[in-house]
């Protein structure tokens, strides 16, 4: 297994439930969740950040017209980026696997909604996640939510009154975060720290670590953290016979096996596939079809604010409660584009930001608190990017790691279809916020654009060897002990976070491997 993150953690928990032996190399360190009480006040009081990437590990470069900020979003760790998530657990949506078929754009998975639609469950309960099933945009589901949803905050309340003049219909959001407690981990204490610093310093969100650990408990996975996968070594007959790794003191090491997963996200997994290249395989393992780092797409998103008249209490939850889906899957979607709307839960200047801004004291700090602290709201739209094989992971070629190997390099932009729907995106913010009450609105038009953090294609899935990378059990067309799985082997994007998707097809591998 070549990474421990999310779908690593599944996968070999999965095998080793079978009985079968598994290896796991992390490129990065075991960090201690004792330590996060301490690493989160680091990082609120110093900005210090709590994991760490190297330069001259981690480093990449960028050829498009956008800059993508890798290194903004990804960890390196036993945990993966699990350990820096927001912990929203959402299924895609029925349509989201059959977009060339209903709206003539982007492509069909070689799944379907309804084929997952029982590893979504399983994957809902592994990770624990809270949420109600009142959204009337969902797709069908056989089993309810295994905990309980968090209710909706004051600030839902205030903007669920605009969408109700508009029609527009709210729902709640689901969370891998303990509304009650659950699998031996606390319920959430709302330190409200989570969307703001990405850390849960009780382990009430889940992590990776949760069935990482589950596994080496089982006496059959070995996980070895700062163990860097360096190249994978292929046989005549052109199936994998090994990977080799940085080891401790600099040693390069061979790890062999039966059977190969290649978990490492999809930047990562695409690189390391491009570094393997062979005479069998010239333009890297598993390339016959040339898609390797190919349509790489995130979820580019936008946010708006206003002020209105009551107080909201901001900051005493640390991630969104309301959305709507509403917008993701419309009849005119090729024209429309696909977008989810959420509500904002931390949204405006802190007391103590305003004191140290203000410069006032006394009754007059006090009155400055009261008129601008709590009456902001928010949200934000997530929006779908279509599969664009322009956009890809390649190898730089000119700066090298540590190691000698070619860092990754982004050759990235976003479209029409993507702009125009966070066109669409704002309007619709605009109206909801207008149809609350609020005032002062800002659009944000002039920012930096911002992303997810949601690295998706690379390593894609489909029946025709000849257009993807991965058949639909995820194992690679060129190498038949060769399986990769993740986001990089998303077909499209859709509209909403790939997490859970990727919790249900790691299982549903776990489950299915034959070595």
């Amino acid at each position: 297994m070549i990474g421990a993150g999310l779908a690593g953690g599944l996968v070999a928990y999965e095998l080793a439930r079978r009985g079968i032996s598994v290896v796991v190399l992390e490129a990065g360190p075991r960090y201690d969740p004792r330590d996060r009480p301490a690493a989160l006040a680091r990082l609120m009081e110093a900005g210090e950040r709590p994991w760490k990437l190297e330069a001259d590990r981690d480093g990449f470069t960028n050829a498009g017209p956008v800059a993508y900020p890798l290194n903004d979003f990804r960890v390196k760790g036993v945990g993966g980026t699990t350990l820096h998530w927001t912990a929203y657990a959402v299924r895609l949506h029925e349509t989201d696997f059959r977009m060339r078929e209903l709206y003539g754009i982007g492509d069909d998975w070689p799944i379907r909604y309804a084929d997952l639609e029982p590893w979504y469950g399983l994957a809902e309960e592994s990770l624990g996640v809270a949420g109600v099933g009142d959204n009337p945009f969902a797709s069908a589901r056989s089993k309810p939510y295994p905990l309980p949803p968090f209710p909706p905050s004051y600030a839902d309340r205030v903007l669920t009154r605009g969408c109700t003049a508009l029609d527009i219909r709210v729902h709640g959001a689901p969370f891998a975060r303990n509304s009650v407690a659950y699998q031996g981990r606390p319920i959430c204490e709302a330190y409200g720290v989570c969307a703001s610093h990405n850390i849960c310093p009780i382990h009430a969100q889940y992590t990776a670590e949760v069935h990482l650990d589950l596994a080496v408990q089982s006496g059959r996975v070995t996980v070895r953290p700062d163990a860097p996968v360096l190249r994978i070594n292929t046989d005549a007959g052109g199936r994998v016979r090994s990977v080799l790794y940085a080891g401790s003191g600099g040693a390069i090491v061979e790890q062999r096996a039966r059977h190969f997963v290649l978990a490492a996200h999809a930047v990562e997994s695409a690189r390391l596939l491009l570094l393997s290249e062979t005479t069998r395989f010239p333009h890297g393992l598993a390339n016959g079809s040339g898609m390797v780092g190919r349509n790489f797409m995130e979820h580019p998103f936008w946010y708006a604010t206003g002020r209105i008249r009551e107080n909201v209490a901001p900051y005493r939850i640390g991630f969104h409660t309301t959305e709507t889906h509403q917008f993701c899957s419309p009849e005119g979607r090729a024209d429309e584009g696909a977008h989810r709307i959420a509500f904002l839960n931390q949204v405006g200047p802190k007391p103590a930001t305003l004191a140290l801004e203000s410069g006032l004291w006394g009754d007059a700090l006090a009155k400055e608190v009261r008129e601008n602290f709590g009456h902001q709201v928010g949200m934000h739209a997530f929006v779908e990017q279509l599969p664009d094989a322009r956009n890809t992971v390649t190898l730089d070629p000119r700066m090298r790691d540590r190691f000698g190997n070619a860092v990754p390099r982004l050759t990235y932009d976003i479209g029409n279809y993507e702009r125009d729907a966070g066109r669409r995106a704002r309007q619709t913010m605009r109206r909801i916020l207008e149809a609350s009450g609020a005032h002062e609105i800002d659009l944000h038009e002039g920012e930096p654009q911002r992303f997810c953090g949601h690295q998706i294609g690379t390593c894609r899935m489909g029946r025709d060897p000849a257009r993807s990378v991965v058949n639909a059990d995820l194992r690679a067309h060129d190498v038949e002990n060769l399986s990769i799985v993740g986001s990089g082997a998303f077909v499209t994007a859709g509209p909403l976070n790939p997490s859970l998707t990727i919790a249900a097809l790691a299982i549903r591998l776990g489950r299915t491997l034959t070595p």
